[in-house]
């Protein structure tokens, strides 16, 4: 999808902010996903976010990959969005504030 906002569902939009507070002015790494609010609705009413990092080494590729699930009545299959670790990063950087 875009980096445009209007490209990503609303849904992801408030991940992507999420990750950005949690951020701050830091690069992405795995270490920042477990500063975000978790359970069910603390980053999406009413839905479960789960954010997992695969490294490049356990994936045998040259980048690690970020994997974005959200679950719940919006998502009854749950919606998953793949990134790149540096594609990720830009996204939050540009919607996620």
């Amino acid at each position: 999808m875009e980096a445009d906002p209007r490209g990503w569902p609303d849904d992801m939009i408030a991940v992507f902010a999420a990750l950005g507070r949690a951020m701050g002015e830091q690069q992405l790494r795995p270490e920042i996903l477990a500063r975000l609010p978790q359970g069910q609705g603390a980053i999406v009413e009413d839905h479960l976010v789960e954010i997992t990092h695969a490294s490049r080494r356990d994936l045998g590729e040259k980048q690690g990959r970020y994997a974005i699930e959200i679950r719940g009545g919006r998502w009854l299959d749950g919606g998953r969005w793949t990134f790149v670790s540096g594609e990720l990063e830009r996204l939050v950087r540009l919607n996620g504030r």
